[in-house]
Order: structure tokens, then C-alpha cells, then sequence
């Protein structure tokens, strides 16, 4: 007898949309408290996985919702009964009349506050940024001292390149339109840059060329937005030994394009979600110049911008309908942001928080599937590197165990843990990073390892997924390196509290992870800081980080033999670093850092 068995998915309706906890039952317990009704979406069991831009993209949306309900799990194993507890100004721009005010309610309103999920920010002060492993006694042995903000500090004082550094010394040039010149840079975008910030469609990219190939010098948005598509487009392409001319770096583009936005960002007094766009592509085009500082400026005032547009609007976040165009950018801005939070602990913007608010964008154009897929993808892990910043990276305001003496360097939440606590606690963050890893549709999601993959934004999901791999278990190794570095010794300066089994096989099996990662992220973003692309600072600092990690395991006797050898790999890092390595340049210090450090392998040989 032929049949087909249904069964229920992750979520009823009510609970998925509002990402609260689902008992499966019907009706479930959450939609009989709130009086709604209760309906569960229904697949056949043994069909084919689904992997129309719908289904895919939904099932995305219910992998946030899991992820939200497991936060509640972090939670409980750690110790303290709530999320680790800053200084309210963590949000530099979030003022506490917009957290309270009713278009930005919460979404909690009716609802078991029970079953809310914890809001994770990346906390102030924290210590997974790469300039942090500087400060551990045995890197400063070997480099010397390094101020936390060190690379802060050198960007600040490097000069913008060519006609970007005399901006406002002489009048506006517009560019020559050739259209063919024009088509091609077009085309550059779209194949290069589109994929990683889909913001708008070619469609709607092409209206607004129409508009300006007549040759009206308009200073408009959307003139601004179509000069920097085609800057990216020129910066975006390979152009062999002549990269670093003003006309390679599309500079007679995007001179006026930037003139024309701080214009509209001053002088324009309503918010603008076609501002907010130019501003992001100005933050993409920094980033392939590898300037994270210029690109964060530009996505802090993006923010700052949707978050105008939001309250002029009077949104309720958990009920408004937001149009496709504003979902993309608050998205943007989001990413942009956390990942400089991550990597220099910049001042805030406020975007943050409102994560956990925004519902997901959707695919508008059947040709767009795919970037929007990988879009959500990367989105998705970005909040949960957020939860592993927060849980294990947070600043330890208050030494809460006596008996435990921490080391020199930045203190750390993980290091306040017990042994067991930190070992459930990073087992919960890594389930739900597989997690993460397995919401990926089948023929999207890339293959853990080093195979090559026919794109680059494959390449960007499995590097940021080793890249959260490495940092949930670098605990352990640093907790072996200082713990060897002290002599083991039972009673002096270790870590955590003394433990028998600190050297036991499942330690070991830890840091062997965290050795495995590093090197697994090394050879996944060597191709990627082989050229410009909105990662390239980015990469350049975590490759840097995952040579240091190396370099203390190679050199701590217990970790020695599970490091590979190191000097092809160490020199091909080099190789592509120097490449950007202008004089006084962040790159220049990776550069110098990277080449002082000795790995056994070079020494034998």
C-alpha cells in the first residue's frame, strides 16, 4: 500500500515567526498562553530535500530560530544566570530611550519572559580581537610589548591613496561615461562584488544608469551609488602589476561618489535607505583597499542612518513590514560592524541589538537566489561568532574565585570557568556552529577542508566557519601553553583552578581541534588575501592570529607533535601579505610580526 507519512517541521508557524521555543504539540503551549492559532507547515517525509529559493531560505530562517532557543543553553552553563553583564555603554549610539521606546518593542511582549532568549553583544573590551594574543606573556618574550589598540593606531595614521587624500582641494570632476567602459566595469561588480553584498538587483542597478548616462551631472544617490559600482568594478578586477594606479583603483569614480555622499549625509535631513546603500558599497570599496577603519566610518554611518530611518518610520520591529531593500541593508550594516567590533573593539553604532529583531530578506529575483542564500548563510554565523565573542571573550570585571590567580593579558570570561563548565560550555557552542554548518542547502554548502571551490563566497562560509571553530576551542590551548610555560605547576599561576586532568586525552583532543582549525583556515584564506576582495584586512588578521596560535603549540612540548610543519605554509601567508605591505601599513606590521616567529620545522632545516 503506497502512502506518504507527513510530519511536522521544527516549529509551528506562530513560534517560527516570532523565534520562540515550539513543543511540537497541537496546539503547542506557546500559541494556547497567547490565544493564536497553532498551525504547523507539513512536508511529505521521504520527498527529495526541497531546494526551491522558498524552502531554502526558510529553512534558514528556522536554523535562526534554533539557534536562538539554544542560546538559552549557553546561558545555563555558564555561571552566571544571565548573559555576562556590561557596561551599558557597549552601545555607544543605542541610547536607552530608543531600547524602551514602542517602536522598538520587544518582541517578548505576552510571552513567558522565560522563554526569551538572551541578547549576545559583543562586549566591550573583549579579547578575542588578534592584537589581544600579542599581549600574552610568551608572544611578548619573543615581539615585545604591543598596546591592545596597536593596529587602531596605525591605520589611523595612514594616508588615504591618491586623489582620496586631497577630497575637498579642488572641484567636483565628473568622470567620463563611455558606456562600453562603463557595461564592463558593470559586469565586474556583479560577477566580483555583487555576490558578497546583494543590496539591490541588476534590474534596479540598471533604472538608475539609465538615468545618468544622458550625461546630467546630477549629484544625486543614485549617482553616488552607480559611481561606486562601477570604482568596485574596476578595483574588483585583476589588473596584474598596474593595481595600485588611480585609474586600477577606479579612483576617478568613486572621488566623486564620496564627495557626493558626505554632501547628502550633512545637508539631506530625512533618512535615506539609498544613502544607506551607497554608504555600504563605500564601506565594501575601503574594505578591498584593505582599510578596515574607512570602511567601518562608512558602515557606522549607514547604521546610524537605517536606525533614523527606522524610528522616523516608527517601526514595530516585531510586526513591521519591512521592504526587501531596507531588510538588505540593515543586514549589511549589521555584518559590516560586527566585524569590525570584532577585529578593533570600534565604538558601537547601535545596529547590534537589533538582530535578534529583523526578520530575514527574501530573493526577488530568481537569478539572485543563490547570493541571497549565501547572504543569510553568512549573516547567520556572524550571530552566532557574536555568542561565542560574548560567552568566552567577555572582560572579567570581577576576579570571582580567589583561590585562582590569572595570568598577565587580557582576563577573559572562560577563565573564570571550571574546567567542566568550559568544556560544556565550548561543546554547546560548537553544536550549534554544526548546526549552522548542516542548515546549508546540500548543493550550496562546501565541503569541510581544503578542497577548491568553484567560488568565493563557498570559500567565505567555510572560512568563517573554521574561523569560529578556532576561536571556540583557543581556550584550552592557551590554558596548555601557560599551564606548560608555568611549569605545571599545582599551586602558582595556572589558569584555572588545579585540576588532575587538565593534560587528560580530552584536553588534548581540544587543542588538537584548535590546532586542525588554524591550519584548515590558513589554507582556506591564502587565496583570498591573494586579492582584493571586502575580506581582505580582515583574512590578513586571522591568519595572523592562526600563526601565533601555531607558533605557542609548536613551542609548548605537549602540543609539538600535533603541529604540521609550518614553513611552507608560513612562507606562502608572507608571500601573499607582502604584496600590501605598503611602508607603515597594518599589513606591514603582520608582516614583521609573522616573520620573527620560529616554528621547529625551519629550525631543523
Amino acid at each position: 500500500m503506497n502512502y506518504t507519512r507527513k510530519r511536522a517541521l521544527l516549529a509551528c508557524d506562530f513560534c517560527r515567526h516570532r523565534k520562540r521555543r515550539c513543543d511540537g504539540k497541537k496546539p503547542c503551549s506557546t500559541c494556547k498562553d497567547a490565544n493564536a492559532d497553532c498551525v504547523y507547515k507539513e512536508l511529505p517525509f521521504d520527498r527529495v530535500e526541497d531546494s526551491s529559493p522558498t524552502a531554502v531560505i526558510d529553512r534558514l530562517a528556522r536554523i535562526e530560530s534554533l539557534l536562538e532557543h539554544q542560546s538559552q543553553q549557553i546561558n545555563q552553563l555558564s555561571t552566571r544566570s544571565s548573559p555576562l553583564s556590561y557596561p551599558t555603554s557597549q552601545a555607544d549610539y543605542f541610547s536607552a530611550y530608543q531600547q524602551q521606546s514602542d517602536f522598538l518593542a520587544s518582541t517578548s511582549i505576552g510571552i513567558d519572559h522565560q522563554l526569551d532568549s538572551p541578547q549576545f553583544l559583543i562586549p566591550k573590551g573583549h579579547a578575542t580581537l588578534p592584537s589581544a594574543l600579542l599581549s600574552l606573556p610568551k608572544v611578548r618574550e619573543l615581539l615585545g610589548d604591543y598596546p591592545r589598540d596597536y593596529f587602531f593606531e596605525v591605520e589611523e595614521q595612514l594616508p588615504l591613496p591618491g586623489l582620496l587624500g586631497s577630497l575637498h582641494d579642488s572641484p567636483l570632476v565628473w568622470p567620463s561615461l563611455d558606456l562600453k567602459t562603463l557595461d564592463t566595469l558593470t559586469d565586474n561588480y556583479f560577477r566580483n562584488v555583487h555576490p558578497h553584498h546583494p543590496l539591490f538587483t541588476p534590474n534596479i542597478f540598471k533604472s538608475w544608469q539609465e538615468e545618468l548616462i544622458p550625461g546630467k551631472e546630477m549629484e544625486e544617490v543614485e549617482t553616488a551609488i552607480c559611481f561606486c559600482v562601477y570604482a568596485l568594478g574596476a578595483i574588483s578586477s585583476d589588473q596584474g602589476d598596474n593595481c595600485e594606479s588611480d585609474e586600477a583603483l577606479g579612483l576617478q569614480f568613486f572621488q566623486p561618489a564620496l564627495r557626493i555622499m558626505l554632501h547628502k549625509l550633512v545637508w539631506d535631513f530625512r533618512p535615506n535607505i539609498g544613502l544607506c546603500q551607497a554608504l555600504l558599497l563605500a564601506a565594501s570599496y575601503f574594505a578591498h583597499l584593505g582599510r578596515p577603519l574607512h570602511s567601518w566610518k562608512m558602515a557606522q554611518f549607514s547604521a546610524r542612518l537605517f536606525l533614523n530611518h527606522v524610528e522616523s518610520r516608527k517601526y514595530n520591529l516585531s510586526s513591521a513590514d519591512f521592504e526587501e531593500a531596507e531588510l538588505r541593508t540593515f543586514w549589511q550594516c549589521f555584518t559590516v560592524e560586527c566585524d569590525r567590533i570584532a577585529e578593533l573593539d570600534v565604538p558601537r553604532s547601535g545596529i547590534e541589538p537589533l538582530g535578534d529583531r529583523m526578520r530575514l530578506p527574501h530573493s526577488t529575483d530568481p537569478a539572485d537566489n543563490e547570493n541571497t542564500i549565501y547572504f543569510i548563510a553568512e549573516h547567520a554565523i556572524r550571530r552566532l561568532l557574536n555568542r561565542i565573542h560574548n560567552s568566552l571573550y567577555g572582560p572579567e570585571l570581577v576576579q570571582t574565585n580567589p583561590n585562582v590567580v590569572l595570568p598577565a593579558g587580557p582576563n577573559q570570561a572562560w577563565q573564570s570557568l571550571g574546567l567542566q563548565k568550559l568544556l560544556a560550555l565550548s561543546a554547546e557552542l560548537n553544536r550549534q556552529l554544526e548546526e549552522w554548518y548542516i542548515s546549508i542547502p546540500d548543493y550550496l554548502r562546501p565541503p569541510k577542508g581544503t578542497m577548491p571551490l568553484p567560488n568565493d563566497r563557498g570559500r567565505v562560509l567555510r572560512i568563517r566557519y573554521y574561523a569560529a571553530r578556532h576561536i571556540i576551542h583557543r581556550p584550552f590551548l592557551l590554558q596548555m601553553v601557560s599551564r606548560q610555560r608555568e611549569g605545571q605547576s599545582p599551586s602558582g599561576s595556572s589558569i584555572l583552578s588545579p585540576d588532575p586532568y587538565v593534560e587528560s586525552p580530552v584536553m588534548l583532543e581540544k587543542c588538537e581541534t584548535c590546532i586542525e582549525s588554524c591550519v584548515t583556515y590558513l589554507y582556506n584564506a591564502i587565496e583570498m588575501i591573494d586579492k582584493r576582495s571586502p575580506y581582505l584586512w580582515t583574512f590578513s588578521q586571522s591568519c595572523m592570529a592562526c600563526l601565533l596560535m601555531l607558533w605557542m603549540a609548536d613551542n609548548t612540548p605537549a602540543l609539538r607533535p600535533y603541529v604540521p610543519h609550518m614553513l611552507s605554509i608560513q612562507s606562502m601567508v608572507l608571500t601573499k601579505l607582502r604584496k600590501w605591505a605598503i611602508k607603515d601599513s597594518t599589513f606591514a606590521a603582520e608582516v614583521h610580526i609573522i616573520e620573527q616567529l620560529a616554528f621547529s620545522d625551519a629550525m631543523e632545516a
